[in-house]
């Protein structure tokens, strides 16, 4: 076995047998907000960093009562919120995938879980800044009126952050030192969800994102209409490419769920449908890396601190979630292997993977249909 240790953290261990059948598809944001047990106990996780002076990973989470960021003493094993639901607004659900770390500060930006029904109380998402050695957040601004974010990468030579809001989805920049945005962009079609899990810098401080096209006169938008798109900061353009991911004709529509700056210069890409690939940014040339277990979702890969080899970890539903090793040079899997701890329980997908220096994977489980989603430290 290649895996040598899987260890569940939970934030909360509450159990909700209901939560599929009952729940899922059948009720609103009011009615969940307005039960007690779901408010406090169903959370994700859907964002980690790691601070190497305290050793401690900061988690970002989903929750309808505000608590959405937390630390994890790797140490100890214990886990604090860092407060966050203090200074809330009733609307903020959740940190997504907007959630950088630079130095002693963490920088988030808030996701939604309300319904446009509640656009004229909720104000936007906020972008904070959370000071780890005082332990303290400052609200740096609300990018866009009414619209929450959903993603944004840093760039910290330019002091700025290049984040993705929904809904509407909208691409834009945001200057941390004037606290506003310099750049805008529409970038969805209203028809389907076009926009990548996260935006990705190359090495020159492009951003690689995606869009999606209406297709006019059509009644779908055709298995090609995500596409991809590169934003040059130094004169505030976009190219709109062409072409998209591989798709393999799956409803992801080669939608990326992960996208990540390879230490080769490419930017690797995950799918929603489960599939590997890379892109070029000196070109936009995109090359198919197969499917490393042929199954949906690869939210969740990084590059080994030692190896350099890619782990990734993907799949869905219960006993379905693996762990892979890749090697990028030979362009060949190496091994799979399930996920789960000695007591067989396991995630039912994964929305976000980082390694500490030390070689040891933490991983976030989101959107658990039974239970709390937990915190995955995988020792291989």
């Amino acid at each position: 076995m290649n895996i040598k240790k899987v260890k569940a953290h939970k934030v909360f261990n509450m159990h909700f047998p209901e939560l599929d059948e009952i729940i899922i598809n059948h009720v609103d944001y009011d009615d969940l907000v307005a039960n007690p047990v779901f408010k406090k106990g169903w959370l994700s996780i859907t964002s980690l960093v790691y601070h190497k002076p305290s050793d401690d990973i900061y988690v970002g989470t989903s929750s309808l009562c505000g608590e959405i960021l937390w630390k994890l003493n790797r140490t100890s094993g214990e886990i604090t919120s860092c407060g966050y639901e203090k200074i809330c607004d009733k609307y903020d659900a959740k940190f997504h995938r907007a959630l950088e770390i630079d130095g002693d500060s963490i920088y988030g930006g808030i996701a939604l879980f309300h319904d446009v029904d509640k656009q004229f109380e909720a104000k936007g998402g906020r972008i904070i800044r959370y000071d780890i050695n005082a332990e303290s957040f400052e609200i740096l601004g609300i990018p866009m009126d009414r619209i929450y974010i959903q993603a944004f990468a840093h760039d910290p030579a330019r002091g700025k952050l290049y984040g993705y809001g929904a809904v509407p989805e909208v691409f834009w920049e945001f200057d941390l030192e004037k606290k506003k945005i310099d750049f805008m962009a529409y970038i969805g079609s209203g028809i389907e969800f076009a926009g990548a899990h996260n935006p990705c810098l190359d090495r020159d401080g492009n951003v690689w994102f995606t869009y999606g096209i209406t297709r006019a006169f059509a009644y779908e938008t055709g298995p090609d209409a995500i596409r991809i798109l590169k934003y040059n900061p130094a004169n505030k353009s976009i190219k709109f490419f062409k072409h998209g991911f591989p798709a393999y004709g799956g409803p992801g529509k080669g939608r990326p769920d992960n996208m990540l700056l390879g230490p080769d210069g490419l930017i690797y890409v995950g799918t929603t449908d489960g599939v590997l690939a890379r892109l070029d940014p000196d070109t936009g040339d995109v090359e198919d890396l197969g499917s490393p277990i042929g199954r949906p979702r690869l939210a969740g890969f990084a590059f080994h601190p030692v190896s350099g080899l890619l782990y990734g970890i993907s799949g869905e539903g219960d006993g379905a979630v693996e762990l892979f090793c890749y090697d990028t040079c030979k362009k060949q899997l190496i091994w799979r292997e399930p996920v789960a701890d000695t007591d067989g329980e396991c995630p039912v997908r994964i929305h976000h993977m980082i390694f500490t220096p030390d070689g040891t994977i933490y991983a976030g489980e989101n959107d658990n249909g039974t239970r709390s989603s937990h915190i995955w430290e995988i020792k291989v």
